[in-house]
């Protein structure tokens, strides 16, 4: 079975992955059906809520189209999940090692913070 596909299509895996997948297509449109109004990234705290998001794709798109996040895994579910996976060019994304938890409020992503692996 893989971890990513669910059948519940706002289940809090489900949003994680749909969240990633607006980076990889560029495609926004479910940005405010996934994202609270108040969405934080702590690894960016400039990009707040929908709007930033779909602001933040676009420009990094535009500075990166080549640039994919590959996801391995998604973890846990209710208010908490962790996305396991890596950033990089191409179709095979296999750049820097990341982990992101998110936060689930109300239906909605709320806030993420990012983990890096720097080496070791």
């Amino acid at each position: 079975m893989n971890m990513m596909d669910d059948d519940q299509p706002r289940s809090p895996r489900r949003l994680a992955t749909r969240y990633f997948e607006m980076w990889n297509t560029g495609d926004t449109s479910a940005a405010e059906e996934i994202l609270s109004p108040d969405w934080r990234d702590h690894a960016h705290p400039e990009v707040a809520g929908p709007r930033g998001v779909r602001e933040a794709v676009e420009r990094i798109r535009g500075a990166q189209p080549d640039l994919r996040f590959r996801i391995v895994a998604v973890l846990g579910e209710g208010d908490l999940v962790a996305v396991v996976g890596n950033a990089g060019r191409g179709q095979d994304a296999d750049g820097t090692p990341l982990v992101w938890l998110i936060r689930v409020q109300d239906g909605l992503l709320a806030e993420m913070w990012t983990y890096r692996d720097i080496g070791g």
